[in-house]
């Protein structure tokens, strides 16, 4: 009788123990990508005092620079969560965008963070492209007989 009472109760137990196991291994992971910000140091940059030479040793090389500025350097971190096998999602940003005048000193510093992002809804149509539409078989057996394997043949050198 007693073992009948433990075989009955094992089950159960069994199944509470590794629904419990799976739970805490659905841990929350963060993490922070890009440039580690240093708040001291980000305060201390200065317009028309500061030029690229003390920026870059301050700050290290930029995370990108603008495409159409050479000028205007971009510092950016993102801090992210996940939980377990969900979509990871950004928890927080910062943007340094640091603006050089065209002798090389600071000219503007700021600041962005993830309240300043945009959502932004990307078209999904195609270009058209111009020339001929081949279907399937067009395209595996269209080139049959366009090539001779004789020198000087119709599709040989000097044509």
């Amino acid at each position: 009788m007693r073992t009948e009472f433990l075989a009955g109760r094992t089950l159960p137990f069994s199944l509470l123990l590794a629904a419990a196991l799976s739970v805490s291994a659905c841990a929350t992971q963060k993490n922070v990508r890009g440039y580690v910000v240093d708040e001291e140091v980000m305060s201390s940059i200065q317009p028309g005092v500061d030029n690229r030479t003390s920026v870059t040793r301050m700050l290290g090389t930029p995370s990108l620079s603008s495409t159409f500025d050479s000028n205007t350097w971009y510092y950016v971190s993102t801090q992210t969560s996940k939980f377990a096998f969900f979509r990871e999602k950004p928890t927080g940003r910062k943007i340094l965008q640091i603006r050089f005048a065209d002798g090389g000193e600071v000219e503007e510093v700021q600041e962005y963070s993830l309240a300043d992002a945009r959502d932004i809804n990307p078209r999904n149509a195609k270009t058209p492209t111009r020339g001929k539409k081949l279907g399937f078989f067009e395209q595996i057996f269209g080139n049959i007989g366009r090539f001779s394997g004789v020198p000087g043949g119709p599709q040989g050198p000097g044509r």
